[in-house]
């Protein structure tokens, strides 16, 4: 009975600690309010392990004020018709609606990103 409850410790464990390691994770788990934003895509970078890089779009909105949004594994993408897309799509100048959430840390983690027609 003890190695099944310390098998079971051992396992939420990892668990806890491999979402504390993904901020998107991390940023559920917090009392994070979520914010909607319509605008311009003004620079699109995609995460490369190499030099250690995330992925990143940075949209202008109604006010020309830039927001950049951290894209993670669990950010889903949306076409204009609601049906996924990869991330290649996602390019400068587009029209977007994004939902993030922003961490107590001040990053904002994408939830959706939709490209508007």
């Amino acid at each position: 009975m003890k190695k099944i409850v310390l098998t079971l410790c051992v396992f939420v464990g990892s668990i806890a600690s491999a979402w504390a390691d993904d901020l998107a994770m991390a940023a559920t788990m917090m009392d994070s309010s979520q914010t909607i934003l319509s605008g311009v895509v003004k620079s699109v970078s995609w995460a490369d392990p190499a030099k250690g890089t995330k992925s990143e779009i940075v949209v202008i909105d109604a006010d020309k004020k830039t927001i950049h949004i951290l894209v993670t594994s669990t950010t889903t993408l949306w076409d204009a018709d609601a049906k996924p897309l990869l991330p290649d799509k996602i390019v400068a100048n587009g029209h977007v609606n994004v939902i993030y959430l922003t961490t107590p840390e001040g990053v904002n983690i994408g939830k959706s990103i939709k490209i508007l027609k």
